[in-house]
């Protein structure tokens, strides 16, 4: 297997069934959604960069296209990218999850703006979601560098490779703190020659959200700081780069003071690959952390596990092109104790949970990491209130699970192709206090039909089905139609 990095696809290992928008020029697309709930099913909106709204009925057009200014790959490149959706329903809205430009040059790239990401080594296609960031919420705005796929080190004649990035972004009218800033930094080994059959993947990507105004600073307290202003100047940022604690306690607020400054969390990655004549097996796992308990592998088994092979030959007929067997597991969490100073690794991480930055790990009302560990308004009403946590009410009520999931696609012709998706899920709340409704479980369907109607003018219509049932999320069926066309 190779690594597939088209346009919007960073740090991920994977490949696609179908041709996707890296190889177009403009394009646009109309459909509409109905279910007969008002809270769109899961596998309809999750994993969609934000994009699909979260009650139905609605119609929505969206229309992008990118440009390259340069032809030449070995000399210096501008692509530029932009995507508008249009959603008109209960909650009409007009996003922008791509609008970007980025400079090339050679395995060199530079970009500002926004662009659909994956982060973490893991098939891109049928995953479930990456542990850290899924591309289930509205991307980011950033400034970004990094490398453009694995560069081979020289000195090593093609046996290690690297890939890494780092960025600078930005949450914007975030809940409780308001424009507070993103770190991002990844680093991942590749070892096996390119022609190799085996290749080993390793790497950790780092994440923190940090600095800002809070909205309701308590005067008189520690707690939040006199005036709601949290430190954001370069020596923060150097403090928050090296995950570091403060070093003047008094000059942060009490949460940053007790932790690490901002709000930490990541993965650590590694990846096995095995190409045959025929098809392509990975074998990978992203391991969590949000302290130093996660970076010690306290937490394990918690993480994300994940088997894909993947057809290799060209077919004309029916074939199954792809199959993904994933299991998550965040359980665990370091235990159940929290114990601040008085032994060397925390106990309950609570995943995605930050009492300064109570949207928890969240982007625009969508979770940036698995859309497994999951926000109480997307559960069904009578949970809204659940009892989790040493702090209640906390936007992430729900982030112990256990999730067994399975992805299939391929072709009943040349023009006409299938995803199908399925999850089952227990869902076991919060760590130190769970409520005695806990487990709550749900299972997810999902069918996709694409049909080509003209390949030669660039015409699609796509159908989706999904289907939610179980004590978590709302019971739902809907479905999905849409006319694309694709101008090369």
């Amino acid at each position: 297997m190779r690594l597939l990095l088209y346009t919007s696809l960073l740090l991920a290992l994977g490949t696609q069934c179908v041709a996707q928008e890296d190889t177009t020029r403009f394009f646009v697309e109309a459909g509409g959604v109905v279910a007969t709930a008002q809270r769109t099913p899961f596998w309809l909106r999750a994993n969609q960069f934000g994009t699909v709204p979260l009650e139905n009925p609605f119609a929505f057009v969206k229309t992008g296209g990118q440009v390259t200014l340069g032809t030449n790959p070995r000399k210096a490149q501008l692509h530029l990218q932009g995507e508008v959706v249009a959603n008109a329903g209960r909650f009409s809205s007009l996003l922008l999850p791509v609008a970007s430009a980025s400079f090339r040059y050679r395995r060199f790239e530079a970009y500002v703006g926004r662009k659909k990401e994956f982060f973490g080594l893991g098939d891109t296609l049928l995953t479930s979601g990456s542990y850290a960031w899924s591309g289930n919420a509205l991307p980011l705005p950033k400034i970004q560098i990094g490398t453009r796929g694995f560069v081979p080190l020289g000195f090593t004649k093609g046996l290690f490779a690297v890939h890494a990035m780092m960025a600078h972004g930005w949450f914007i009218n975030a809940d409780s703190v308001k424009n507070s800033y993103l770190h991002q930094k990844a680093v991942y080994l590749r070892l096996g020659k390119p022609h190799w059959k085996v290749h080993f993947y390793g790497g950790v990507h780092h994440l923190a959200q940090w600095g800002g105004q809070w909205r309701n600073p308590v005067k008189g307290s520690n707690l939040t700081l006199e005036n709601g202003k949290l430190p954001s100047d370069f020596g923060t940022f150097l403090t928050v780069f090296r995950a570091a604690e403060a070093p003047d306690p008094n000059a942060v607020s009490v949460f940053d003071a007790l932790n690490r400054t901002g709000n930490h969390l990541g993965s650590i990655d590694a990846a096995i690959e095995w190409t045959t004549p025929k098809s392509n097996w990975l074998f990978y796992h992203q391991h969590p952390y949000e302290d130093k308990s996660g970076v010690f592998f306290v937490n394990f088994p918690d993480g994300l596990y994940g088997l894909r092979w993947r057809k290799s030959t060209p077919a004309s007929s029916f074939a199954i092109t792809q199959l993904n067997a994933e299991f998550l597991t965040t359980m665990n969490q370091s235990g159940y104790e929290i114990t601040i100073n008085r032994r060397r690794f925390d106990g309950a991480d609570d995943y995605f949970v930050n009492y300064q930055y109570q949207e928890g790990w969240a982007y625009h009302q969508r979770v940036i990491g698995t859309p497994f560990i999951t926000r109480r308004w997307d559960t069904q009403p009578q949970w809204y209130n659940i009892k989790g946590g040493p702090v209640q009410n906390t936007t992430i009520s729900n982030n112990r699970v256990k999730m067994v999931y399975l992805g299939m696609c391929g072709q009943f012709s040349s023009n006409l192709t299938f995803v199908l998706r399925a999850s089952y899920v227990q869902n076991h709340g919060r760590p130190v206090l769970t409520d005695p409704a806990f487990p709550l479980s749900q299972t997810s369907l999902f069918l996709k039909l694409t049909k080509t109607i003209s390949n030669a003018k660039g015409i699609y219509v796509t159908g989706k089905l999904s289907l939610d049932r179980g004590q978590w999320l709302p019971s739902s069926a809907g479905g999905l139609i849409s006319f694309l066309k694709v101008l090369r």
